[in-house]
């Protein structure tokens, strides 16, 4: 079951890292490499909750079960972009080394020589997806509360939370000198012992959301309380607009500050309901239908988008000797991107999806709603059921 809140927050991410991509600079732009942060955020948070649910109705999770929908939702888009990547690379004698090409398949890109900039971070999401299950796994065989076996969470993610941080702050210092450099910052920005406490995090609100949400309505209930939770979001998303990704403070707090930053986002938007005056209402309404139809693409989306930005423009050119100007160019890429997107996650994607379910049918759980809640779909009000 999908909800469309969660895909309004997966297209805003695309759109961030679509920006950053392009080829115009400005503040937003430039702040957009965060988009990869609230995907990391939306993937724990998604993912647990699966995984959660499944505990909550069958007192027990499937790794196997898990890891087999997961590989059909991310291996076949991912391995035939890889090889048409590869294929589209042989004219231009642009061809990567084995040994590149090897860690590319393997989601090992991060740890070495990358080939395609963007896929850095599919490889900590998948490091993540190994690594979840098996954790839960050993808090259900170890834990004496049947009824809630994850109840250390909390703990968990403030271990994970100092580790990484360590690893950054031991990491920056290493290589102080050279922070300016992508070659240099992005092997603090990629690897996954620095980056897994983004994930976590989302997994620690999945957790609150599962097993604690009378906490988190008492929390998110008052107005006061989401007024000052929004402004503490912004706070912590700020620095985003005007501190460089490759700075000592962004690549250490700053990263802890994003994550925190967007769960707060994820939490109230989870959680607000008919706050917007009906004249507002409706098109804010229809920019979230837009961003919720972005979302549900997002995958192929992220996949594809380098490949079309960079291959666009030359394209154009060789075949038809049109050279755009700056604006004209990102326009035309932002949008192929989208369009290109779409169509992939069309023909392979989803077909994909569907073989998976008539195969290996997902248990019927909705791993949105918390346990006990009352509150149905049909309360949403239909002027803000998208947003």
């Amino acid at each position: 079951m999908r909800n469309k809140r969660l895909d309004v927050l997966r297209g805003v991410a695309i759109v961030l890292v679509l920006l950053f991509h392009g080829n115009i600079r400005s503040h937003l732009s430039n702040a957009g490499w965060v988009g990869v942060d609230l995907f990391f955020v939306l993937s724990g948070f998604l993912i647990s909750g699966l995984l959660f649910d499944e505990y909550k109705r069958r007192g027990s999770i499937s790794f196997k079960r898990f890891f087999i929908r997961r590989g059909f939702k991310i291996y076949p888009a991912y391995y035939v972009f890889l090889l048409v990547a590869l294929l589209a690379r042989i004219p231009f004698h642009r061809v990567p080394s084995p040994i590149s090409y090897v860690g590319q398949i393997l989601y090992f890109q991060n740890y070495g020589r990358i080939v395609w900039n963007h896929t850095w971070s599919l490889a900590v999401e998948e490091h993540f997806y190994i690594l979840l299950p098996i954790f839960f796994l050993l808090l259900i065989r170890y834990s004496s509360d049947r009824a809630n076996p994850f109840r250390l969470m909390p703990w968990a993610f403030g271990v994970v939370t100092i580790i990484c941080l360590a690893f950054r702050v031991a990491a920056v210092r290493m290589v102080h000198s050279g922070l300016q450099f992508i070659l240099v910052y992005r092997r603090i920005l990629s690897p996954t012992h620095d980056r897994m406490d983004s994930l976590f995090f989302g997994v620690l609100l999945g957790y609150f959301h599962h097993f604690q949400p009378g906490l988190l309505d008492r929390i998110l209930r008052p107005v006061r309380n989401r007024v000052a939770l929004s402004i503490l979001a912004a706070a912590c998303l700020f620095p985003c607009l005007i501190v460089p990704v490759g700075t000592a403070f962004m690549l250490t707090l700053g990263l802890t500050l994003l994550y925190f930053g967007f769960g707060i986002v994820l939490m109230i938007c989870l959680n607000t309901y008919g706050v917007l005056p009906p004249w507002l209402a409706v098109p804010v309404s229809a920019i979230g239908a837009a961003f919720a139809f972005i979302g549900v693409y997002s995958y192929s989306i992220y996949l594809w988008h380098e490949e079309i930005m960079a291959g666009t423009p030359v394209l154009l050119w060789q075949f038809f000797h049109i050279k755009m100007g700056p604006f004209t160019e990102f326009v035309v890429c932002f949008s192929g991107s989208i369009a290109f997107g779409t169509l992939m996650s069309r023909l392979i994607e989803y077909p994909v999806l569907r073989l998976r379910d008539r195969m290996f049918p997902a248990i019927q759980v909705n791993p949105f709603k918390p346990a006990g809640s009352e509150m149905k779909e049909a309360s949403i009000p239909p002027s803000i059921s998208a947003v």
